[in-house]
């Protein structure tokens, strides 16, 4: 035992003395010096604790565990470094109780120096370790600043945490949402490792993402903290301890490194400190990555942008010179298809087609290049392409493009584009560049034909119901526009009469309306039987046309078939129509207008589809409304009668007149005239020629006796004086 608080024992040899004034960097060096000096006075050994506690220092750098008690060995006074209080970590042993080999203070002053010396030493390897990691740290800083790829930067990351932690695995988690998960690995044996995803919560790396705090475990399998998700992958991956910090930008969590151990040992602060220095490291080369891919991404983007504004411009160029040439092409008004598919198939390099609705090539170019592949798309695609253009496959090498030629939803054809190496956005604006041109085209003749129609439709109302001025203008209008108007006429009018109770109420509707009668009227201008009629318009409900017949029979055949017609082709549609008695000049037609509305008048009140003025009879008065009726009943029937007698000097006026005054009897008639009976017939015959009545029908002989008595009261009505209440 040391002898404490006796100066008794031998004092420390010169040499030894001088050697405790100077300080050795190396304590096995210092403690051989003690071992021998101990060894040489005899009677006494060396002490040195550890974390263990006492041990003998039997050689230097060896150490034998002392079991007796040794309290009795420390010294109690502490010795003191700057801001630092360090402990004895040395003390002497005598053999002997009673014997003191070295006094007390030189047993003070070995340990002492032994302690100082191996502080020293302690503290200039952890200098040098600092250095060391500084150095590393550097290494890392610049090798994380030139590397730009975020997965390289993690992997730098991992790796070196790997190796400057002393660690066997490493991984880096990044937060995605509410979880974590693994983005770099190294030192795994399992893939499902390099896999890993958790909650908050789960595993060491969940915990961090929980607390925000690091979080160390010394046996990760019998920590009670650690959640039991990934205890089998634990296990097989052989961990033993465990250590994780959180990667902090700012104030946000956006990841956490963790490394682990296949062997039980405890991290140290400053191990802490150390990961945590390097998950500083890995936030910034972490962001500074994310921030180099999001600049890269934007320069991409932009320049593809760029280079996607190039190419449209130069698209917008190139479709503004095919655009002004298609243009040119239609304002020439000369033949559009033709010069509309050479353009096209020059600007594209491939073949082109025009076709109309039900397939037929109107236009190709190159003009003799075979058609059938783009007929036969086009006959089994119309009613998709009439949704959109489409790129087609034939089954050859060089596909079809359609695009369709439309106006609103009336469809007019497609343009037909085959060739190889066609792009898609080029060909597609080009072709509907094309089917622009084709649209205008018929916009334009159908604009024409509008304008040529209602031109036609003010003709015809001017004609049946304008003053003497209108309708002198409109027959030389009628003239310059080629609408012969010489010959017989007899004037058709009619009228639509459930129209609104079939298309329904409404905007929509009233479309509808419009579109049947449009419908009607072409079915009017197009009926089979010849001769078309020469003009038809229609306002509102009524409809009215200008049917170049005079013969009675082929009247009642034209409205038969108009009739049977508009039944096929307009089912459920109720219209009445009325046809006026010929007339060969034009402005005779407000005559015939007003016989065409008393013989439409007449159907519908008779319950009829259709009425000839021809057969109205006397019913013609008695529906007539205007001085027309009354007069063209009385020259239907009288005015061939004196135009005759006129011009042959006869007498069939009065013939006529005493056939009646006979009671309808030929033989009391002839003795009236004192004329042959037979003279008297072949007068009779010659009336039924000129007038078209049958005398031996009641209902003619009613007619031509009427006729006859409106005749002699307009005559008396218009002599000077005269008095029609005289005549019974």
């Amino acid at each position: 035992m040391t002898v404490e608080n006796s100066d008794a024992g031998r004092a420390l040899p010169d040499e030894f003395a001088a050697l405790l004034g100077r300080a050795l960097d190396d304590p096995v060096l210092a403690e051989r010096a003690v071992v021998a000096l101990l060894a040489e006075i005899g009677g006494a050994r060396l002490a040195r604790r550890t974390a263990d506690g006492w041990h003998l220092v039997t050689a230097p750098g060896d150490l034998e565990p002392i079991n007796s008690q040794l309290a009795s060995l420390e010294i109690a006074a502490e010795l003191s470094s700057g801001a630092d209080t360090i402990a004895p970590a040395y003390a002497i042993l005598a053999a002997e109780p009673d014997h003191t080999p070295l006094t007390q203070t030189a047993v003070q002053q070995i340990c002492t120096w032994l302690t100082l010396c191996r502080t020293a030493s302690e503290r200039h390897d952890e200098r040098d370790e600092y250095r060391e990691e500084l150095d590393a740290l550097t290494v890392l800083v610049k090798h994380m600043l030139t590397v730009r790829d975020l997965d390289q930067v993690l992997l730098t990351i991992t790796t070196e945490t790997l190796r400057m932690s002393e660690s066997d695995i490493c991984g880096v988690f990044l937060r995605e949402g509410d979880e974590i998960h693994m983005r770099s690995c190294v030192g795994h044996r399992l893939m499902e490792t390099a896999r890993l995803r958790m909650s908050a919560g789960q595993g060491v790396a969940g915990m961090v993402f929980e607390t925000r705090a690091p979080a160390r475990v010394d046996s990760y399998l019998q920590d009670r903290r650690i959640s039991t998700h990934f205890m089998s992958l634990a296990e097989q991956e052989e961990t033993r301890s465990a250590l994780a910090v959180p990667l902090i930008l700012g104030d946000d969590l956006i990841g956490v490194l963790e490394v682990w151990r296949r062997r039980y040992s405890n991290f140290t602060e400053r191990d802490v400190r150390r990961l945590e220095e390097l998950a500083d490291l890995a936030t910034i080369a972490i962001d500074n990555a994310r921030l180099y891919d999001s600049q890269r991404t934007a320069l991409t983007a932009l320049e593809s942008t760029r280079v996607r504004l190039k190419d449209q411009v130069d698209l917008l160029d190139e479709t503004a010179r095919l655009q002004k040439s298609l243009i040119d092409i239609v304002l020439d008004n000369g033949p559009v298809f033709p010069r509309v598919a050479r353009t096209l198939a020059e600007h594209l390099n491939c073949t082109v087609a025009v076709l109309t609705p039900d397939g037929t090539v109107d236009a190709v170019y190159p003009r003799e290049t075979p058609t059938a592949q783009m007929e036969h798309a086009f006959a089994r695609h119309r009613e998709s392409v009439n949704v959109g253009p489409r790129l087609l496959a034939t089954g050859s090498d060089d596909p079809v493009w359609l695009q369709p030629i439309e106006i609103g939803s009336d469809h007019f054809g497609a343009v037909c584009v085959q060739g190889r190496d066609l792009s898609r956005e080029r060909i597609g604006v080009a072709c509907s560049q094309a089917a622009v041109a084709c649209t205008l085209f018929y916009l334009q003749q159908r604009a024409a034909s509008l304008a040529r129609a209602e031109a036609l439709d003010q003709i015809l109302w001017d004609l049946m119901d304008g003053s003497a001025e209108q309708r002198a203008a409109a027959r030389g209008r009628a003239q310059q526009m080629g609408v012969r108007l010489k010959g017989w006429h007899r004037v058709l009018y009619g009228a639509i009469e459930n129209l609104e109770s079939t298309t329904g109420r409404g905007e929509a509707s009233v479309s509808a309306a419009d579109r049947s009668r449009r419908a009607i009227l072409r079915t009017v201008r197009d009926v089979s039987l010849p001769p078309q009629v020469t003009l038809a318009s229609v306002r509102g409900n009524r409809l009215v046309a200008l049917v170049p017949i005079q013969d009675r029979d082929r009247s009642r055949s034209f409205l038969k078939a108009l009739n049977t017609q508009l039944g096929t082709d307009h089912a459920g549609v109720t219209i009445s129509w009325g046809l006026s008695t010929p007339r060969e000049h034009p402005g005779q037609y407000t005559e015939a207008y007003a016989e065409a509305r008393t013989a439409l008048a007449a159907a519908r009140r008779l319950g009829g589809a259709s009425s000839l003025y021809d057969d109205l009879g006397i019913v013609r008065l008695l529906l007539g409304h205007e001085d027309a009726d009354f007069h063209s009943f009385v020259y239907e029937i009288t005015g061939p009668l004196q135009a005759y007698d006129q011009k042959n000097d006869g007498a069939l006026m009065k013939t006529l007149q005493a056939y009646f005054d006979a009671n309808c009897s030929q033989k009391d008639a002839a003795e009236l005239l004192y004329v042959h009976h037979k003279t008297l017939a072949y007068r009779l015959d010659q009336i039924r020629k000129l007038t078209g009545l049958d005398l031996s029908q009641h209902s003619d002989r009613m007619r031509a006796d009427l006729a006859l008595r409106l005749l002699d009261v307009s005559e008396q009505a218009e002599e000077p004086g005269g008095d029609v209440d005289r005549v019974e």
